[in-house]
């Protein structure tokens, strides 16, 4: 076989090509820059995913305490020559593998792990009547509402947000008139302009539970009360409602359902968690052998036979 330069290649240099690679991928010096690495990744994604809620300082304590080592060991490698060769890709790997870490852990807690916190710490209402007061149950993450009670999907709406998402809310309402609604089914995208409503067990008269829809702190996407409050002041304006200020947002779902959002939330936060453990490990191994200084003079000198 030849080369576009003219040099033949034959079967034993790919050979030779191929143990050299896996000579490599097998010492303890590669397997130490690669796995090193991604464990303090998995610890600060995992610390920063389910910890930040109660113990935010000690997060990010860790982070800076890690961040301050690496770069003055990649300085001490660099301007005072001190350390091994494998100072300085160790140390780079895991300033990355770190910081990158607490970007996905705070990305993962915001969007899906903060939520069954949420829920594990709120109360949980039963017998709730539709005309009492939100702001008695203002701690609430599930209620259980009597069986007078019920979703209005006649006085839906769906409000179109600029991002195309459709926020839907309808009243939920007691069978006595009530001066005013202190509760509203809600959901994404499960509405008609006006008039029909599907989010959930709406539809269902059996169904008389409610999940507390929580709001995070809009890091990386906006938040959604806003629009859900939108939502509501259309319906109130459209079918001349009247509805408190400040109204608590429910999933409808039946009674035995009331842990829909916590499950939900929970495991979006676990499937997060271990696809990005996973393709960090494939990029901790592709950057350490990248980095890897001897590779080069190895594989000027590696010879099928063992010697080098």
């Amino acid at each position: 076989m030849h080369t576009p330069g003219g040099q033949v290649k034959d079967a034993n240099d790919w050979q030779v090509t191929m143990q050299y690679y896996k000579f490599v991928l097998t010492t303890p010096a590669f397997l130490v820059m690669m796995i090193v690495p991604w464990l303090l990744f998995a610890a600060t994604l995992l610390l920063f995913t389910y910890f930040y809620i109660k113990i935010p300082f000690v997060c990010w304590i860790w982070t800076l305490f890690v961040v301050v080592v690496a770069i003055t060991a990649i300085i001490c490698s660099n301007v005072a020559q001190r350390g091994t060769m494998y100072t300085m890709p160790l140390a780079s790997g895991i300033l990355i593998g770190v910081l990158l870490a607490t970007l996905l852990g705070l990305y993962i807690y915001d969007t899906a792990a903060i939520f069954p916190a949420f829920y594990t710490n709120a109360r949980t209402y039963t017998n709730v009547v539709a005309s009492e007061s939100s702001a008695a149950v203002a701690d609430a993450g599930k209620l259980t509402f009597n069986g007078q009670t019920h979703v209005d999907i006649a006085k839906s709406v769906g409000y179109i947000a600029q991002n195309g998402m459709v926020f839907c809310v309808a009243p939920v309402l007691s069978a006595a008139n009530q001066p005013r609604i202190e509760y509203w089914a809600a959901g994404i995208g499960c509405c008609a302009a006006s008039g029909d409503f599907w989010c959930d067990s709406a539809k269902n008269p059996e169904a008389h539970g409610g999940v507390v829809i929580f709001d995070n702190n809009a890091w990386f996407m906006p938040a959604r009360y806003p629009f859900y409050q939108k939502a509501r002041q259309k319906a109130e304006a459209e079918f001349m409602l009247e509805s408190v200020g400040n109204p608590l947002f429910v999933r409808w779902v039946m009674t035995d359902n009331l842990d829909y959002l916590k499950n939900y939330y929970s495991t979006r936060a676990m499937v997060n968690v271990l696809c990005w453990l996973f393709i960090a490990l494939i990029l901790s191994a592709l950057m350490s052998f990248g980095m890897w200084k001897p590779r080069s003079m190895l594989m000027a000198n590696y010879h099928p036979n063992g010697a080098y």
